[in-house]
């Protein structure tokens, strides 16, 4: 059951003070002095923030200037670096380009060297000695007229004021490894750097200074090989020419009958200074000169053999018992056996003085060769030159026989200095001997 509540009687009201009482809950006086702390905190920071305005913006401001400053600092420094970069390419630059030019340089000496070194062998091989290795030209290594940049293609670039542009993303390595990889193991999944330019162009520069400089060498060493050959074969030639026991030295080779080449002799002269280059060629010249001389005077020296093919003595020169008197008597020849009209041959270049019947020597062809040199050539059974007649060594000058004071079919051959009959056998074997120096 509920209970119900019954409304208390009224009271008069006339005459009566009324007082009114207000109760404020706990609840209501905490919120109040919540919201008044709230209040007075917030007027507190609104003061503080007022108060502190200024210094927050003056801490503010000097931030972004730092900021700034830090940029520009910055940007000044990457522009000193490109400077630097830029001054460097440069420099790398004309050093290459002072490379090149010194290439170049040397390169054309080691062709004005080479032309030299190809003329010494040129000339050896026309006459007759062994020549040496000739060197090819080497192309041209470097072109002063063309640019060579130290980075291959240029020393560096500009600095292009537009909007600068990510460079674009390295391309994904294959997942599956080449077979190449594959056989070799295991390898880093990074792609190799590449090498780069001025170092590519640095050993470019090193390799062709190597190549020049090997065959600078190369040139030094076929210079001396030529000189060991020349001075080989001056000594052959003066111990085969020391054969005939002339003075050698006092011989003077004439110019040829033949037409031929002539001119005044100026040497070439190089600096010693220069290099080993140019004291060998200095070295080799008079070694050569004095060879050609030797030369000249082997090719106008009776020293071949007036008949082909090998032929016995029958007689030699000196002194001997007649074959008509049986007494002694002076041989002033040497006689071959040979069989009746095989043909007789001079044995060095000369003007025929004698073509005639002479008494004991029957037909008889007389030779006379240079430096007082003459040779004669008797019985012959058939005279084949006239008097005033050039020969050359080798030339036909007529047939064995057996005219004149003869015992049957022989060449009788004499050798004669300033018209004194001397041994032939000296210039045969003289001439036996240069047969192998000069083939």
């Amino acid at each position: 059951m509920h209970s119900h509540a019954f409304p208390a009687p009224a009271l008069p009201t006339a005459g009566l003070i009324v007082h009114k009482t207000y109760t404020v809950r706990r609840s209501t006086i905490l919120l109040g002095l919540g919201w008044l702390a709230l209040m007075t905190a917030c007027s507190g920071t609104a003061g503080w923030y007022i108060l502190s305005k200024d210094d927050l913006a003056a801490r503010m401001i000097a931030r972004e200037t730092s900021r700034q400053y830090a940029y520009e600092d910055r940007i000044a420094a990457l522009r000193a670096d490109i400077d630097r970069y830029a001054s460097k390419a440069l420099l790398d630059q004309d050093g290459v380009e002072s490379r090149v030019d010194e290439l170049a340089t040397r390169q054309a000496e080691l062709e004005s060297r080479q032309s030299l070194v190809s003329a010494l062998a040129d000339m050896l091989q026309s006459n007759g000695i062994a020549p040496a290795n000739k060197l090819p030209l080497r192309p041209r290594v470097a072109k002063p007229e063309e640019p060579i940049r130290a980075s291959g293609v240029t020393s560096f670039a500009p600095i292009l004021p537009g909007k600068p542009m990510p460079a674009p993303e390295r391309a994904p390595l294959p997942m599956r490894p080449s077979s190449a990889e594959a056989s070799g193991g295991w390898q880093s999944g990074e792609a190799p750097q590449p090498e780069p330019p001025a170092k590519r162009v640095e050993a470019t520069l090193a390799r062709l200074d190597d190549a020049i400089a090997r065959t600078s060498d190369a040139q030094l060493a076929a210079l001396k090989d030529m000189d060991d050959k020349l001075a080989a074969t001056q000594t052959q030639l003066k111990s085969a020419l020391a054969e005939t026991g002339l003075n050698i030295d006092r011989l003077a080779a004439p110019a040829s009958v033949e037409g031929g080449t002539g001119g005044p002799f100026v040497p070439v002269r190089l600096d010693t200074s220069a290099g080993p280059f140019g004291a060998a060629i200095n070295d080799i010249q008079p070694r050569l000169a004095t060879l050609l001389r030797l030369k000249g005077v082997v090719s106008q020296m009776p020293l071949a053999r007036p008949m082909g093919g090998e032929h016995d003595f029958t007689s030699n020169f000196g002194y001997r018992t007649d074959p008509f008197t049986r007494g002694l008597a002076m041989h002033t020849g040497v006689d071959f056996r040979a069989e009746p009209g095989s043909p007789i041959l001079a044995t060095a270049p000369g003007k025929v003085v004698v073509a005639e019947y002479n008494g004991g020597y029957g037909n008889m062809v007389e030779v006379e060769h240079a430096n007082g040199l003459s040779t004669r050539y008797a019985h012959m059974s058939a005279i084949s030159v006239s008097v005033g007649q050039t020969v050359k060594a080798g030339s036909v000058l007529g047939k064995v026989g057996s005219t004149g004071r003869s015992t049957g079919p022989h060449l009788h051959y004499e050798t004669r200095v300033n018209e004194e009959p001397v041994d032939p056998t000296r210039f045969l074997r003289a001439g036996a001997k240069l047969a192998g120096i000069f083939g």
